[in-house]
Parts: structure tokens; C-alpha cells; sequence
């Protein structure tokens, strides 16, 4: 099955491209960079990207969370701060409210049902 095309800002992808020169791990998040299509204006709120909060729901779990998506320094799973290099947070990033994400994860493949995504703050976001 072929995958929709994600959006990523140019800021965050330079961030990430460096990101994945420097932590292991990070060979998917390699790979949905080499998809992305590169804004270099401003991205919809409605996108994924760093910083970005968002409610997701497990289609395979009915879990429905709340996290927001950061870089790896940042994270912290009980703050809800999901790391990009997490086999979820990578699927998540550039697809948008509404969309469903077909992604391999730890248990196995699952999809991800984007509900809603509050832009990240424009501190963060610069």
C-alpha cells in the first residue's frame, strides 16, 4: 500500500535530518524525511510536527492519548511528551486531524487514528 504523503516544516526538517546524523535508532524517521514534502513557509495547524500536541486514538486498542511530540531530550512518557525517535512519535509526524496511519509498532501493526492537533507554541515552533 502506497503512503500519503506527509508535510514537514522546513525548520523542523533540518532539525531532524541533523537529528538523525546523531542517535541511533533513527532509521525510519530517516526514511518518512526522504518522503516528506518540505514547506518552507508555514504549516497547517492541522499537521503534525514537533512541538505540536495531539490526540490519537489505537485503532487495534481503542486507546485513545494525548501527547505532545518532542525531541528526544525532552521526552518524558508520564508528562504525556512522546520522543519523534518513538516508533509512534515517528509514524505521527506530518500527517494530519483526520488521518489514519498504518504503522509497525512493538506489538505489532497497528493504525492510528489522528483526532485533533494543536499547533506547538510559536516559542517552540521558531
Amino acid at each position: 500500500m502506497k503512503k500519503k504523503q506527509i508535510i514537514v516544516s522546513q525548520h523542523d526538517y533540518d532539525i531532524l535530518k541533523t537529528l538523525c546524523y546523531h542517535s541511533a535508532g533513527s532509521e525510519k524517521l530517516k526514511e518518512e524525511l526522504e518522503r516528506a514534502v518540505v514547506r518552507k513557509g508555514k504549516v497547517s495547524d492541522e499537521v503534525v510536527q514537533v512541538n505540536s500536541t495531539l490526540q490519537f486514538k489505537d485503532e487495534r486498542t481503542g486507546a485513545v492519548r494525548s501527547v505532545q511530540l518532542v525531541l528526544p531530550a525532552a521526552s518524558n512518557i508520564q508528562l504525556g511528551k512522546l520522543s519523534i525517535l518513538s516508533p509512534i512519535g515517528t509514524a505521527l509526524l506530518g500527517y494530519s486531524t483526520g488521518d489514519v496511519v498504518d504503522w509497525e509498532v512493538p506489538a505489532g501493526k497497528t493504525q492510528l487514528h489522528i483526532l485533533s492537533v494543536t499547533p506547538a507554541p510559536q516559542e517552540a515552533a521558531q
